[in-house]
């Protein structure tokens, strides 16, 4: 590989890359548990800012696109022998604009299954997902004039509230815009889900806010979330909380997350958001608290000034929960 010996081997449950000459050495991965998505392709060589993979026999054709770059064409990636040429990389979590694989399976595994793989710096690179904000279209669903994308397999349609490939022309967009808020960009992820769970008209028709929860599940089991919030005229996602645990995963489905926020008039606003089963808002101030039914699960209360809150939202089965942190 590139005048350098590159062995790779997998006993079922871990994988492992030997590398020889200057510089190399063995790099041990877990790998149970893999899925045609998951084990679609290993890191076999990095040479600078590009890498070289191995693809699974599944695998039928092979494109980079960039991640900040929705509306970019893909550009395919030659891969004789299941070796792909060298591809260009980048963190997901610098914001600078990543490079990721686009994947498609074969006819025989799944009749037009496209994926996204994202390399974090170990064997197995992560694959990315999204979840739509409530009351979207089906997955596979378009927007008017976009690009007809690969359709997930019927058998494999998920639920409104589980990831879909972030294939999808709304999956792109979201990513480009809130990708590099992911918890955990380091090698040993497995997964990397995007969820827009809310959508905020803000006040003096000032645009709207754009709610993620971003989600990372590792190899060994473990996990991290952080929510996050896009607002007009940002540079890009600020982060609201988050850190080590199963918030937004299929264990913990609903959250909450809020934010100071200045409008163009100069006035100060305390955002609230919630995903689809919240009913109620409740903000808790030093002297003040407000507590309002949330028929769109979002909230706005304009403040003189900011000060430290407590915000907590009401389910629909009369459970309350709080913001991830």
């Amino acid at each position: 590989m590139d005048g350098t010996g590159v062995a790779v081997l997998y006993d079922g449950r871990r994988i492992a890359r030997f590398t020889d000459g200057p510089g190399g050495g063995l790099d041990l991965a877990r790998a149970d548990g893999a899925d045609p998505t998951t084990a679609g392709a290993v890191v076999l060589h990095r040479r600078g800012t590009a890498r070289r993979y191995l693809l699974a026999p599944w695998v039928d054709a092979a494109e980079t696109r960039r991640i900040d770059q929705p509306d970019a064409p893909v550009r395919p990636l030659d891969h004789p022998d299941g070796v792909t040429a060298a591809a260009p990389g980048g963190g997901l979590a610098d914001c600078q604009g990543a490079t990721v694989l686009q994947l498609h399976s074969s006819p025989v595994i799944a009749e037009k299954h496209a994926f996204l793989l994202a390399d974090l710096g170990g064997l197995l690179p992560a694959h990315l997902t999204y979840a739509p904000p409530p009351d979207r279209a089906q997955p596979g669903a378009t927007q008017p004039g976009a690009t007809q994308p690969d359709r997930i397999p019927s058998d494999r349609i998920p639920s409104d509230r589980e990831p879909r490939e972030a294939t999808a022309q709304d999956a792109l967009q979201a990513w480009a815009r809130a990708g590099c808020a992911v918890p955990d960009g380091t090698p040993g992820v497995k997964q990397l889900n995007l969820w827009a769970f809310a959508v905020q008209p803000l006040p003096q028709n000032a645009g709207s806010a754009a709610w993620f929860c971003s989600r990372a599940d590792r190899w060994t089991g473990e996990g991290s979330a952080a929510t996050a919030v896009l607002l007009p005229s940002a540079r890009g996602p600020q982060r609201t909380g988050g850190g080590p645990g199963r918030s937004c995963s299929r264990f913990e489905q609903d959250t909450v997350a809020w934010t100071w926020w200045r409008s163009p008039q100069g006035a100060e606003y305390l955002l609230a958001a919630g995903s689809r089963r919240v009913t109620r808002l409740i903000v808790r101030g030093p002297d003040w608290s407000v507590e309002r039914p949330a028929p769109d699960r979002t909230l706005a209360v304009e403040r003189p000034a900011r000060a430290a809150v407590q915000v907590e939202a009401l389910l629909d089965n009369g459970s309350r929960i709080n913001p991830p942190h």
